[in-house]
């Protein structure tokens, strides 16, 4: 009888006992699936809110405040080195960033000193006064050379008068059009940004693409895309091809790491697939034409060959690409997008250039790639999110229940001694 008890008493703790250790392997995977989750680009959203770059903005003044020395004295020293070095090597962004960075990196007593000056300004943008502010923690030579070269102006900026164009003479039927010189209209930006390209040159990398040459694939295809998208006239089409000319500069000066390389070179195979534009593009070359002629067959090529669903996504990231240059400059834009690897790290480059602007150039050239993690300013609570935090908890709840019987079975209060009964 007491072997029969036994029996299922050690069936009991050896199917606990298995449980436990399956708990005990389960639960660090589901908890690190959700922070991972949490923390990683979910809450790095395509349109962040107020409250994103709010949160991101103090999290970006927190940063300049670890950068700088503890003690107080070797703050401003500090500061003024950074100032001066940007200076010298003619980097107006990242010496725009650490202006503006200077309450934070001067620490509490000049950090005031600099907000109350800014704040007794009355001339210019808040960016602008708070730069002369800073300025007046720098020796007088200095000051008046980084006014010269940031072209801080002395007055209330004048909007200038608009530009008048000359009416652009229709295309004649029949006519193709030989070259494209500009692909965007704002002139505040560089021309060598937007730059889109010619037929001719359009027609030169697919005759080497099509050889076999891939190395300059995304550069044909983003060229191809944007030619396209030149004869869009959707009120988006001009953003994206400033983006194509950014993305074209930093992929031609090989400032792209090489996962980001490799995630644009998926974002364009899936916009324009290769299986269908190759056989297009073979087609147009096989015809006998001039070199502007046979580019503009090639766009053509390139339209019947957009894959719509490919081509959002890729738009998806121009409009991102696009945003962070109004908000910052090209040069900027060209900076951010040198240390980024995948598409999350284009949002918290947004996110970035959305909450601190020019701030966001010299904390990437303090802490590259790390400096985009600033960016991820919360957790958006998705179903996702709430669904691993429940399966969490039950996990948790079920390896104290096991536990608690394992103790039970293995532990258990032994029975009171037969008292000897009397005769």
């Amino acid at each position: 009888m007491a072997r029969q008890r036994k029996q299922p008493t050690k069936q009991a703790g050896w199917m606990l006992a298995v449980m436990f250790n399956s708990l005990l392997i389960l639960l660090p995977v589901i908890g690190a699936n959700t922070v991972r989750k949490a923390y990683e680009g979910v809450g790095v959203a395509e349109q962040p809110t107020i409250d994103a770059i709010m949160q991101t903005k103090d999290r970006i003044d927190h940063a300049f405040e670890e950068l700088s020395p503890n003690e107080a004295d070797r703050k401003l020293p500090f500061w003024q080195d950074k100032v001066q070095r940007a200076l010298e090597e003619k980097d107006v962004d990242a010496l725009r960033g650490y202006l503006i960075s200077a309450p934070s990196m001067l620490g509490n007593d000049l950090g005031k000193q600099v907000r109350a000056r800014a704040e007794a300004e009355s001339k210019g943008t808040n960016e602008e006064r708070l730069i002369r502010a800073a300025l007046q923690k720098m020796p007088e030579s200095v000051a008046r050379a980084i006014e010269y070269e940031i072209g801080l102006p002395q007055a209330p900026i004048t909007p200038p008068e608009p530009v008048v164009t000359a009416p652009v003479p229709e295309e004649i039927a029949g006519e193709e059009i030989g070259e494209v010189i500009e692909a965007g209209v704002r002139p505040e930006l560089d021309w060598r940004f937007r730059l889109l390209g010619s037929y001719g040159d359009l027609a030169a990398m697919s005759q080497r693409w099509v050889g076999g040459d891939w190395s300059d694939s995304i550069v044909f295809k983003l060229t191809g895309i944007g030619l396209v998208q030149q004869g869009i006239s959707d009120g988006l089409s001009d953003g994206h091809i400033r983006a194509v000319s950014i993305v074209k500069s930093a992929s031609r000066s090989k400032r792209l790491t090489p996962q980001f390389t490799e995630y644009l070179d998926a974002l364009t195979s899936a916009a324009v697939p290769q299986d269908v534009l190759m056989p297009a593009v073979e087609a147009v070359l096989g015809e006998i034409a001039t070199t502007d002629v046979r580019g503009a067959r090639v766009r053509d090529a390139f339209a019947q060959s957009i894959d719509p669903a490919g081509l959002k996504r890729l738009e998806v990231d121009l409009e991102q690409i696009d945003k962070i240059a109004t908000l910052t400059s090209p040069a900027a834009t060209l900076t951010l997008l040198s240390v980024a690897e995948d598409g999350t790290d284009l949002r918290r480059a947004r996110m970035l250039a959305e909450a601190g602007g020019m701030q966001a150039v010299a904390l990437v050239k303090e802490r590259g790639n790390e400096a985009l993690r600033v960016a991820d300013a919360g957790v958006r609570w998705d179903n996702t999110i709430v669904l691993e935090i429940m399966s969490l908890t039950a996990a948790g709840l079920l390896l104290f229940w096991v536990a608690l019987s394992t103790f039970r079975i293995y532990f258990r209060k032994a029975p009171p001694k037969a008292l000897p009964q009397g005769i």
